[in-house]
């Protein structure tokens, strides 16, 4: 399901955004449903999103207009909000497929939109505020085309801290991500792109803003939702094109030395699409990056966007 291009009226929204220092277009927001001008909104010093991390979010991609499968990315911020006990606003839809016609009236033929969605202002302390009024804000960025498979590889470093697969927001994804901003900074300090979680068993998890598959022969193996990950809405595109391909994909406990010994292996995400890892802990995967399956599955990715983004 992608995003109408015709959303509803636009009678409070400024005008064409203007280039940022660097040439690139400037980023567009709505607040509560209505378009708002980034260098003057705002949200109260009070919002249980900004002083406890109290909300859930979702990062999409928009090409040509278009959101690829818009309606998972809203399944899974219902069912986060339904854990954290947050209403999500009837509004969203419309303001997503807004922001979705802007991006294509502007010409921006790939974009970046993150639905940020807050609890909302509240009293000190940590109890949820009855009747607190949800703020939902949406932000739109214009972004480069993909990058060559090639371009996109990563070199990992297992993360220090461990991914608490008991705790009571495993999987969702919330506005906390303090673990994950740690673990980043600390992989690129040691000469690293990303990190990668263990859970408190030691078992693989996830990079800190993607999936993770291992490739060996025809076999893709991914960590199941037991050990706390994310469900990517690209991993579970990526599993469902693994038949289509002939590839066998599982989800199992994997173990550090599964790594090790994996002949290919990628991370997955909205915005990168699949991104080939060239060395984790300093091993090098002896495929390369991409291998021959990681390529193939990730051109196969490339036609179903293009397909259902068209």
């Amino acid at each position: 399901m992608t995003a109408a291009r015709t959303a509803p009226g636009r009678a409070h929204e400024p005008g064409a955004p203007q280039p940022t220092p660097n040439g690139s277009p400037a980023p567009l927001l709505w607040v509560d449903g209505r378009r708002a001008d980034p260098s003057r909104a705002a949200i109260s010093a009070f919002d249980r999103g900004f002083t406890l991390g109290d909300g859930v979010f979702e990062t999409m991609r928009i090409t040509h207009g278009a959101l690829f499968r818009l309606d998972r990315h809203l399944a899974r911020l219902a069912a986060g909000a339904a854990i954290m006990g947050l209403a999500v606003p009837d509004d969203v839809p419309d303001t997503i497929a807004a922001a979705a016609n802007t991006a294509f009236d502007l010409g921006w033929a790939d974009a970046a939109l993150r639905l940020t969605l807050s609890r909302g202002a509240g009293p000190r302390g940590l109890a949820p505020p009855v009747g607190a009024e949800p703020v939902a804000v949406l932000t739109l960025h214009a972004i480069p085309p993909a990058e060559p498979i090639a371009a996109r590889a990563v070199r990992l470093r297992v993360a220090a801290g461990r991914r608490n697969e008991f705790a009571p927001t495993a999987g969702v994804k919330t506005l906390s991500y303090a673990d994950n901003i740690v673990a980043l900074s600390q992989a690129r300090a040691a000469g690293a792109d990303d990190a990668l979680f263990l859970d408190t068993a030691g078992h693989l998890t996830e990079a800190t803003a993607s999936n993770i598959f291992l490739v060996s022969g025809s076999m893709l193996r991914t960590p199941p939702r037991s050990c706390g990950i994310l469900p990517g809405v690209i991993r579970a595109t990526v599993l469902e094109l693994a038949a289509a391909l002939h590839l066998t994909a599982r989800e199992e406990v994997l173990e550090p030395r599964d790594l090790a010994d994996a002949e290919e292996a990628f991370l997955t995400s909205a915005i990168r699409g699949i991104a080939p890892i060239t060395s984790a802990n300093d091993r090098s995967l002896p495929n390369g990056a991409p291998g021959p399956v990681t390529a193939r599955l990730a051109a196969a990715l490339d036609d179903l966007v293009a397909r259902e983004c068209r």
